[in-house]
């Protein structure tokens, strides 16, 4: 198996394999890149190969339209699809895995990610029954729920009446809260993700922090490992939703309960009581196991989080996002383009600032994109033209409707003195700032409903609240 590149790999050619199948998604780059591969090869050798494409999950026209431009949909035996919806990561996780969908639909006026929602919640339906209750906010919310009603409609002959046994179907387009995927998380799990990512999964840290002191003596290079990160593992199970600050007084509770277990087997008078110690000794050797790993972890994280640069941008995310000063140039990040820190860092700050204010003013906008082009290179005038397409970073409008700092005052979107360790507001995972969203579907189901909540601030977006039983 190999990663799909710009020409089909030596091996394959040398070892004269027979045929070649090409797993991709229906995106325009990679056909792209299949022309390229599909090119690399002569005439005669491509004669002696069978290639094939199954696309996940389902064929694109404009993907077949390419690979008939290039002249190249000849050199396939088959193209087929592989109908694969809904992945489950956990026990209560179930993913499309199509990171790409946001930037499809807004870059490239892409909306066909949506099909591909709409037909993995009828197949949830398929299992669990249809959903009493639909209710969203946002267009692609809207589009979703029209494909869900219309597919009922088309299967509604061959459909098999179940009890419903999800109540609520709840539906939110990114686009409605793009604030919260930009600041930094704070938990355990998210800070592991913001720092070395989390794939499949699994996040890969330096080996050296895993190994003993004579291990490492032993191994001429230590190389990377790779750690996975599920529910199977009880302590990452609590832990991954604790914020950082809770981590280690956890950790080091764990600890004591685990030590206190082992010394069970000191007060051990009868064969009973050694059988039933036997018995837990497995679990507990799995703990102990665990809990060194998650130490070894935190400590990776602790490491980088006590920079001071890490800190000082925290505190810049807390001011933009309680509204400080953001209808002018903020110096820390007029600061950070001079010393050209990682562009990503600074454009997700501009971001906020601009979201925090409804739109940046036309003279604040056009410095700093100057200030970035003069820094980083003219060839992100596709970046800003990118971000503007996304909804990230807008000029502001001569009457601002000013729906984020209504959102923030209404939903309580800024918590002061939040309880890090004993959490009662889900603010923690920012340490003090609620993600929109949650804030959101506490409203549709507590409270007067989205629309209450979209005309008392002026939402110009579409809100569904449907009951379709």
């Amino acid at each position: 198996m190999f990663e799909l590149q710009e020409y089909i790999p030596a091996e394959v050619i040398e070892n004269k394999w027979q045929s070649v199948i090409m797993l991709i998604r229906p995106n325009l780059p990679m056909i792209d890149m299949i022309n390229k591969a599909i090119r690399s090869v002569s005439v005669a050798q491509r004669d002696k190969i069978d290639f094939h494409i199954i696309f996940v999950s389902r064929k694109s026209t404009m993907c077949t339209q390419r690979l008939e431009k290039y002249s190249i949909i000849g050199e396939f035996k088959n193209i087929l699809e592989l109908e694969l919806d809904l992945i489950p990561f956990d026990h209560d996780l179930l993913t499309l895995e199509y990171p790409l969908g946001f930037k499809e639909m807004c870059t490239e006026l892409d909306d066909s990610c949506l099909y591909q929602v709409s037909r993995s919640l009828m197949s949830l339906q398929s299992y669990f029954g249809f959903f009493p209750n639909i209710i969203g906010i946002g267009p692609s919310a809207a589009k979703v729920n029209k494909m869900i009603q219309r597919m009922r409609k088309e299967g509604a002959a061959h459909e098999k009446p179940l009890t419903p046994r999800i109540e609520n179907l709840v539906l939110i387009d990114r686009r409605v809260d793009l604030i919260t995927p930009l600041s930094t998380q704070l938990t355990y799990e998210g800070l592991i993700d913001e720092l070395f990512g989390i794939k499949n999964n699994a996040a890969t840290f330096p080996g050296k922090p895993f190994l003993s002191e004579e291990e490492q003596a032993q191994q001429e290079e230590i190389k990377p490992k790779q750690i996975l990160l599920t529910s199977n593992d009880t302590i990452y199970n609590v832990a991954r939703d604790l914020n950082f600050n809770a981590l280690g007084p956890f950790l080091g509770k764990k600890a004591k309960q685990i030590s206190a277990a082992y010394n069970e087997k000191n007060d051990a008078k009868s064969l009973q009581q050694l059988k039933q110690f036997v018995s837990k000794l497995p679990h507990m050797q799995a703990e102990r196991k665990s809990l060194e790993i998650q130490t070894a972890i935190a400590g990776l994280v602790k490491n980088k989080i006590d920079n001071r640069d890490f800190r000082h941008t925290l505190g810049i995310e807390q001011v933009l996002r309680e509204g400080i000063e953001v209808d002018r140039v903020n110096e820390d990040i007029e600061e950070m383009i001079y010393k050209q820190e990682p562009l990503k860092k600074v454009l997700r700050l501009l971001c906020i600032q601009c979201i925090a204010a409804d739109g940046l003013k036309p003279k604040v906008l056009e410095f700093y994109k100057h200030e970035i082009l003069q820094s980083y290179g003219y060839h992100h005038l596709i970046t800003f033209d990118s971000l503007e397409k996304c909804g990230l970073l807008y000029m502001q409008e001569k009457t601002p409707k000013k729906s984020y700092p209504i959102l923030r005052s209404t939903l309580n979107l800024t918590v002061s003195n939040v309880n890090e360790r004993e959490p009662n507001d889900i603010a923690y995972v920012h340490s003090g700032y609620a993600p929109l969203t949650v804030r959101l579907v506490n409203w549709m189901t507590q409270r007067s409903g989205l629309k209450y909540l979209a005309d008392m601030v002026n939402i110009s977006l579409p809100v569904l609240e449907n009951s379709i039983l």
